[in-house]
């Protein structure tokens, strides 16, 4: 293998993905793609409905956990993250969501992200956007590589969740990526034809062909190789033993939220006292290295029935249909194993002071027990509670400094007070919208929290002991144009090393209300012209909620 490339690429997730490609697709650029995890080739992460199974398998995640919550009552809870080409693209629930429009315009007008607002990005969004449903609209794509699906056939309760929320009066969205993202409605997912569209299959695939293109998997990246403040290559293991890449041109990170945090620490970039602390050799000090993390926490409530199994899950008397389900999908890619199960969601604000919405909430058509299982066992529907904007913040730290410890991960729910009661008026608007006469005939009991727990200090309780995160971490390397306290500049270069960007959802200066990897797309499409050296798209005035 050639050890000398123009780019150097850490992390085959999302971003990295969509950096090989459009990196490498001049052939005088040669780029190196390095990704802990193995290839994406076992069929359990290409069907929709294996979501489950793929994050039990310990190959493809990082089986990260939190750090004792204080909020949480001093639990810890698990964080399952890809660890495979594709990265969590290739195990995540697979929606498309982009985030609302103004939340773009705070990272450039309130966050000093120049360049990044809504009207700039849109055209990133756009071009790797590969969506039928919507091609006429102005918001929307249809040449790009990633497809983008709208559920063909949803279950029979997601339309039960939709009438129930019209019976309240609750605002509807048609489209959650275009100019409003606020009210119910279905929503839409990378899914192409029945099969997962990872960012591994909409972007790396196509490009492995390219001679210029390297992809070493399960190599785990060490640290950044750094000269004189200089990014010059980046030092891996490989079944243990170590191996060195160089960068003529730049090292781009592209780790993740807790990945590329944690290789800036390992290579000597973050706060003197934590790297002396694990002594690790100063090379440059950036104290807001794995600060300002976020992260979306939220708790379910859970109807149970044994009178009707209109649900997706396991029972005798869904038997026949199942079977039937499965004989459709492998006959024609079709049916509900072709999709992502919960097809439903809305973004609702909690007060109508507030300028956009700050909860959001997914229908579930499946029964989820307090355990959760491969498959449901038995039938029922839930809807869980999202704080969209939440307020607490924690940080991503180094446990020592061996790359195969994982790091310390401190999203510190709830200690904001107004992230839990987010997440307690979301629980009671969902009991409310279950609770309609659109549920009447699916004859189901409330299990989870149960219908003895009514008072908020109740709620409350029951949230700590069962919140878990919806896995949208962000913002611990933060982008801006504060010094002080941003880690990547406008151009996601790191500050105070030449030849170094970060490139994924660790830049977001803030997070945005929703699922994440349609911005990292974004966000890694914008840094490929960065990079090149290439002029932005012109911004696309539309309207849109500000």
């Amino acid at each position: 293998m050639n050890d000398i490339f123009d780019y150097v690429i850490v992390g085959g997730g999302s971003a990295g993905c969509v950096l090989a490609n459009r990196l490498s697709a001049d052939g005088r650029n040669t780029v190196a793609l390095i990704e802990a995890g193995p290839k994406d080739d076992h069929w359990v992460l290409t069907i929709p409905t294996g979501v489950a199974a793929a994050l039990s398998k310990p190959q493809f995640s990082w089986g990260y956990e939190s750090t004792p919550q204080l909020g949480l009552g001093s639990r810890p809870f698990p964080i399952p993250r890809g660890r495979v080409l594709g990265g969590s693209s290739s195990v995540n629930g697979m929606v498309y969501f982009r985030g609302h429009p103004a939340d773009f315009d705070d990272w450039a007008e309130n966050e000093g992200a120049t360049g990044w607002s809504y009207r700039e990005v849109l055209p990133y969004f756009i071009r790797s956007e590969d969506n039928p449903a919507f091609a006429n609209s102005p918001y929307h794509g249809d040449k790009g590589e990633m497809r983008v699906s709208s559920p063909p056939r949803p279950n029979k309760l997601v339309h039960s969740f939709l009438e129930a929320s019209g019976e309240m009066g609750l605002p509807q969205c048609d489209d959650f990526n275009a100019a409003n993202p606020e009210g119910l409605g279905l929503r839409q997912a990378t899914i192409r034809k029945g099969r997962r569209e990872s960012m591994s299959t909409a972007f790396l695939r196509p490009a492995l062909q390219r001679k210029n293109l390297t992809v070493i998997t399960d190599a785990l990246v060490d640290k950044v190789l750094l000269d004189n403040g200089q990014a010059v290559g980046v030092s891996f293991l490989v079944k243990g033993e170590p191996r060195n890449v160089r960068a003529r041109l730049e090292v781009i990170l592209s780790a993740g939220a807790y990945g590329s945090p944690a290789v800036l620490l390992r290579s000597g970039v973050g706060d003197t006292a934590e790297l002396v602390r694990h002594g690790i050799p100063v090379q440059h000090h950036l104290p807001s290295v794995g600060v300002g993390l976020r992260d979306h926490p939220s708790a379910a409530v859970q109807m149970y029935t044994d009178k009707d199994y209109t649900s997706y899950g396991v029972s005798a008397r869904s038997m026949l249909r199942n079977i039937g389900n499965v004989a459709e999908y492998m006959l024609w890619r079709r049916g509900p194993i072709g999709g992502n199960v919960f097809e439903a969601t809305g973004f609702l604000r909690t007060s109508p002071e507030l300028d956009r919405p700050d909860l959001q909430l997914v229908f579930m058509p499946a029964h989820r027990g307090p355990k959760p299982t491969l498959l449901p066992i038995g039938h029922g529907y839930g809807v869980l509670s999202i704080a969209a904007r939440p307020k607490s913040y924690g940080r991503v730290r180094l446990a020592d400094a061996n790359p195969a410890t994982k790091p310390l991960i401190d999203p510190e729910f709830y200690a904001h007070k107004d992230d839990l009661a987010v997440v307690r008026h979301g629980l009671t608007l969902a009991r409310r919208i279950l609770g309609q006469s659109s549920f009447d005939r699916y004859k189901a009991r409330e299990i989870l929290p149960g219908t003895e727990v009514q008072q908020d200090s109740a709620l409350d309780d029951y949230i700590r002991r069962t919140t878990v995160t919806v896995h949208h971490p962000g913002c611990t390397c933060r982008m801006g144009s504060d010094p002080e306290t941003t880690v990547v500049d406008p151009q996601l270069k790191v500050r105070g090393i030449r030849g170094l960007r970060v490139v994924d959802a660790s830049v977001f200066p803030t997070l945005i209300a929703g699922n994440t990897n349609a911005a990292v797309v974004m966000i890694a499409e914008k840094a490929a012209d960065m990079i090149l050296g290439r002029r932005a798209p012109a911004a696309i005035d539309v309207p849109y909620a500000k």
